[in-house]
């Protein structure tokens, strides 16, 4: 994966090529009343060369005697240490050292991650590991969607309180299908036992669901839900070898119908008001590494879940997820995706059925995939222009599509609904959430022509 694959990483540094500094200075001489040269003269300069210093061929292991974190401003040594996985007085191979570098980057809290092995002059080994602190305390003002389905979301999320990589967020949303607001705090496993680590959420607020036909309205369910969420992953799973280690969800959630909510020329169900505890299971094989915005890897995910309901109105059901996902990174600009997601649910309440939209399938209205079941299929190729510090920019061209049903089989045996598109990413990786996504699409039978992610 681009510079972390190598095995061989060490810190960036600014280095002069002291013959290419002669030759430019002759050069910049030469061609100096040519007023842009002086700008590319000074960029030319200032391009980081990567130096590398080599794993030792003849050596399988190597003992590191001490280690020192830097440019870590806001995560506490303690949590990289434990992601790194090395001691002082451990033997490690390139692999192990290749594995802890890459699950400090999958935190997503470092704009940088590289590493350097330093000999002393009393012949002991140095582990220099740079872990640079990107800007993770968020005001969560976003945007999502077209002219005919959107989504604004408005709160706060920071990805690391207290440097310990804590995860919490607040926030409301706002959009067409309807209104919420939401807290949600994450327990990091390298606060807990092993690989464990906690998640609970708390949702209140309204939402109004339409199932669609030739792009038209035939059928709507409006209601109030509010919902309490707790999520333990397994403290037996392993980041990069397969051992069986689901991980459990349990969830408290309430719907009550409200008509007043859908538009009233569209048909919508009698009132009702359901209550259940849900109780989940989920498993995945594989391992996607994260460098920034770009992935590498594959990673296959598969859940059951059972509604148990807790009066009359509320009969049990079951729902099946799975979906698949592989990234391959060819070299620092070129990457490919594909991934496939699909799910069934036994129920028959409007407001537990599947409704999927732009978020899916570029360019679609939230409903126009609707039903019992489901897929989405997505491949696209992304080019990464350029990736600073301070500003990347990313282009994808992909397809996009898929379809819904109340019969699984009728999703592969009908026509999907498909786009193919373009999108622009700018983004700021030392401010992670500081970007903005374009998409432009050509949807069948539609004149959304663009998506903005903000």
């Amino acid at each position: 994966m681009e510079n972390t694959a190598s095995l061989y990483q060490t810190i960036f540094s600014i280095q002069f090529n002291p013959l290419l500094y002669v030759i430019l200075i002759k050069a910049n001489k030469f061609y100096m009343q040519n007023k842009w040269f002086s700008l590319v003269f000074i960029l030319v300069l200032s391009i980081p060369v990567f130096g590398q210093e080599k794993w030792p061929d003849s050596i399988s292991t190597i003992q590191i005697d001490s280690i020192k974190i830097s440019k870590n401003w806001r995560t506490k040594d303690k949590i990289i240490k434990s992601e790194l996985g090395i001691n002082p007085g451990m033997q490690v191979t390139k692999v192990s050292l290749y594995e802890g570098i890459t699950k400090i980057w999958n935190m997503g809290n470092f704009s940088n991650v590289a590493y350097q092995l330093d000999t002393l002059p009393d012949k002991r080994i140095l582990l220099k590991v740079e872990a640079k602190d990107a800007f993770t305390i968020m005001p969560n003002l976003s945007f999502s969607g077209n002219k005919e389905d959107f989504r604004f979301t408005a709160g706060v999320i920071d990805n690391n309180f207290l440097g310990r990589n804590l995860r919490i967020g607040l926030n409301a949303n706002f959009g067409s299908n309807g209104t919420d607001f939401s807290a949600s705090l994450t327990i990091p496993r390298q606060l807990l036992y092993k690989n464990m680590s906690l998640y609970g959420s708390v949702v209140y607020g309204r939402n109004q669901q339409y199932q669609y036909t030739e792009g038209e309205k035939i059928s709507g369910v409006g209601y109030k839900k509010k919902q309490f969420s707790l999520g333990i992953s397994n403290p037996w799973s392993q980041d990069f070898k397969y051992n069986f280690s689901p991980n459990l969800g349990i969830s408290y959630f309430q719907h009550e119908t409200d008509s007043t909510l859908i538009d009233a020329d569209i048909p919508t169900v009698s009132q009702y008001t359901i209550n259940y505890i849900s109780v989940g299971v989920s498993e995945s094989i594989g391992y996607i590494k994260r460098k920034r915005h770009q992935k590498n890897g594959y990673l296959v995910y598969g859940s059951i879940g059972w509604g148990i309901g807790l009066d009359s109105e509320s009969p049990q059901y079951m729902t099946l997820g799975l979906s698949a996902g592989y990234h391959k990174l060819f070299n620092k600009t070129i990457q490919f995706s594909t991934h496939f997601s699909t799910g069934y649910t036994t129920s028959d309440i409007p407001s537990l059925l599947f409704y999927k939209g732009n978020s899916s399938v570029k360019g679609i209205i939230n409903g126009e995939i609707s039903g019992k079941a489901y897929y989405t299929t997505y491949t696209g190729l992304h080019f990464t222009y350029l990736n600073l510090d301070w500003f990347a920019l990313e282009q994808s061209f992909f397809v996009n599509w898929g379809n819904g049903s109340d019969d699984y089989m009728d999703i592969y045996t009908t026509k999907p609904l498909a786009t193919v598109g373009s999108g622009i990413r700018l983004m700021v990786p030392m401010i992670p959430w500081l970007g903005i996504r374009f998409y432009f699409t050509k949807t069948m039978d539609h004149d959304n022509w663009f998506t903005i992610d903000l």
